[in-house]
């Protein structure tokens, strides 16, 4: 009960202070519509390699969303912040720019961050690069104490949930606005729900990344993964061969080589509402990702990261007594197969920075869950030991909305 009071104080405080903020950020609005409708803009489309699903004759297999990540759910109402005020004032802010959007019947791209048919019903293409440009100037709270510089590499995580229905909401400013301020290196997006005939449709969505990777399942509007690059990697695989020999077709898996190390990005199965796809996702999808992660590694280092769908330790979970052995994701079988992993020479780089931080990445949709900060830890960026030494820091962005998972992120002092 007592937190219970002491968060309402703290998003009490931060709207307060939200006030405040967001005056500026209007006025920081206003100037830049000025600004930019002064301007020429151009667009350039990002280069987009598509990849295509693999090819499967097995069943569909069985909705990967437990219960409390029902598609069918309504959508979520915007959490009250509980962190800093300074983070509940500047999430307030970010949310004003959106409640003053106006619609107009003509759309043109902006500076190549979109294009006219991603504008639904059309909006002011000044205004809205106005508010991309606003939204994006407000400071996140630092990392580390080292800023990202010539040399370094941070890399971002993200189950969107749909990344249809994320770019629909405010026209995709929110999303790309705080991709533009996190400015990552490189941007992992899990649980895409896009299908390989969609993919001409949101090649723009990002354009600084040039080199965009996308696996998409068999089954429409269901899973998917996709990571892009500003850099090009060495290479590309997108196929994980997980049972009788045949690959994955639900785009679970992408792992990309650079010069210093791997980086694999998978959206892991859940093991379903009634634990019904636990066996498989234990003793075949862990085991052929245990066995291509070990591969890789022999060549280089490897990061790896996603929605791996597993609350490793008590701390990671906000109720485990009553989610023990009942709930996927918080099985004794998924724990001990992540351990597996760890013992394997892996390290759980937020754990490792953060032993005692009880901070989650996942919050149900139902029950107020994100208000009352009953969430789990289930995103994660896993490292191989050696490169552990180079780590800056394994960040957890819980101010952000638009999905039921908030980014992650990692910080190198490595260069791609």
């Amino acid at each position: 009960m007592a937190s219970h009071h002491a968060s309402r104080a703290r998003a009490m405080a931060g709207t307060r202070q939200s006030k405040r903020l967001q005056a500026s950020v209007t006025k920081a609005v206003a100037t830049a519509v000025t600004k930019t409708k002064t301007k020429a803009t151009t667009t350039r489309k990002a280069a987009t390699k598509r990849v295509a699903p693999a090819k499967s004759e097995s069943p569909a297999a069985a909705d990967d969303e437990n219960d409390d990540k029902n598609e069918n759910e309504p959508t979520p109402k915007r959490a009250k912040a509980s962190s800093s005020k300074k983070n509940d004032a500047s999430k307030s802010a970010w949310d004003a720019l959106f409640a003053k959007q106006k619609k107009t019947a003509a759309a043109a791209a902006v500076g190549g961050i979109v294009r006219p048919a991603k504008l639904a019903g059309g909006v002011n293409p000044a205004e809205l690069q106005a508010k991309i440009d606003a939204f994006a100037s407000l400071e996140l709270p630092a990392t580390s104490e080292n800023k990202q510089t010539e040399g370094t590499t941070k890399l971002v995580a993200w189950n969107v949930n749909g990344l249809r229905a994320l770019l629909k909401k405010d026209e995709g400013v929110y999303m790309r606005a705080y991709v533009a301020q996190e400015d990552p290196d490189v941007l992992c997006l899990s649980e895409t729900k896009i299908a390989a005939d969609e993919l001409q449709k949101i090649d723009d969505i990002l354009p600084q990344y040039e080199h965009q990777y996308w696996t998409c399942a068999e089954r429409k509007g269901y899973s998917g993964t996709a990571v892009l690059s500003k850099t090009k990697p060495l290479q590309v695989l997108s196929e994980l061969v997980v049972e009788n020999d045949k690959p994955d077709n639900e785009g679970r898996f992408l792992a990309l080589e650079f010069d210093r190390f791997w980086l694999v990005h998978t959206y892991v199965p859940n093991a379903g509402q009634n634990l019904d796809r636990l066996d498989y996702r234990t003793t075949q999808w862990d085991k052929a990702l245990q066995n291509k992660m070990k591969e890789l590694d022999a060549v280089k280092p490897v990061v790896w990261c996603g929605d791996l769908n597993v609350a490793h330790e008590e701390i990671d979970i906000h109720d485990p007594k009553s989610n023990k052995n009942k709930s996927a994701g918080f099985t004794d079988a998924e724990r001990e197969s992540f351990g597996n992993f760890l013992s394997e020479g892996f390290v759980d780089s937020f754990r490792h920075l953060h032993p005692e931080d009880k901070q989650y990445t996942y919050w149900s949709y139902r029950f107020n869950a994100r208000t009352k900060n009953k969430g789990w830890r289930l995103d994660y960026f896993v490292t191989s030991k050696v490169l552990m030494d180079s780590v800056l820091s394994s960040f957890v962005r819980d101010t952000i909305t638009g999905s039921d998972h908030v980014p992650i992120g990692l910080e190198l002092a490595l260069g791609l």
